[in-house]
């Protein structure tokens, strides 16, 4: 049987060394080869958070995930992998209400430490991954998603963003504490009911996934289609139909098993 490391890079398509200089490009395999998704959580078919379920999921299975299934799946590796890293918790800023979300800390993300200097490491922001590790120093990091860069908070640090093409101005992404580490699954597992049931849960509505491109991102609906193409979004508006056919042709998804 092949082992979780050997899965995890056929996964995303990389056989070359792992190492922090390749983050990087790994961060990039994983966003292009593996989707941002909330299937499940909409067919109420809970997944298991252990790295066993993690594995059968995303790596056999071929599905994606939320935040606390795929940060978690890539601490695993990169802990295999013989980096230091620990995975935090995180409380998302929400747009819409220009408030902290009412989820609480609901996000996971990955704190990895490298030459006596920390840097966020995160695959499951939705769109809004940095594609890079981030230094906690406040460095501006640029990438083909964006500009990022990880500031001093009242506690912590906050993750500010301003994505290539869509904003104008910087914005808040989610604070977080290295205090706040996720040590047990049952924490994770308190996280996903409370994504999975809570009503300001926006992943518990509807169908939603993402998937970054060579040249751009996929943002699939169950009424919308977007296809954003060096830098010019193409929206359409799709029917049931449709959307099975792209669930299938842009995101290589089934749906869950």
């Amino acid at each position: 049987m092949q082992s979780f490391r050997n899965l995890f890079q056929q996964r995303i398509d990389m056989d070359s060394e792992v190492t922090f200089e390749t983050l990087p490009i790994l961060l990039q395999r994983f966003a292009q080869s593996i989707p941002f998704e909330n299937l499940r959580i909409i067919e109420k078919h809970k997944s298991l958070l252990s790295k066993e379920g993690l594995q059968e999921k995303i790596l056999i299975h071929s599905e994606g995930g939320v935040c606390y299934e795929l940060n978690t799946l890539l601490y695993h590796f990169l802990e295999d992998s013989g980096f230091d890293v620990m995975l935090v918790s995180a409380c998302i800023y929400d747009q819409e209400k220009n408030d902290w979300s009412a989820t609480g800390n609901t996000h996971v993300t990955i704190l990895l430490k490298h030459d006596g200097e920390e840097y966020i490491v995160d695959a499951g922001f939705g769109a809004n991954i940095p594609l890079a590790p981030l230094p906690l120093s406040g460095e501006m990091m640029a990438t083909a998603n964006g500009q990022f860069r990880i500031m001093p908070a009242d506690e912590g640090y906050t993750l500010h963003l301003k994505l290539a093409d869509r904003d104008n101005d910087w914005r808040k992404g989610y604070s977080f504490s290295a205090e706040n580490q996720i040590t047990d699954i049952t924490e994770l597992e308190q996280m996903q009911h409370i994504i999975e049931t809570h009503p300001a849960s926006p992943f518990n509505k509807s169908p939603l996934l993402t998937r970054r491109t060579t040249d751009g991102l996929y943002i699939l609906t169950a009424s919308s289609f977007t296809k954003w193409q060096h830098g010019v979004p193409e929206k359409q508006t799709i029917d049931e139909d449709e959307y099975k056919i792209l669930l299938q042709t842009k995101f290589d998804m089934q749906g869950p098993q």
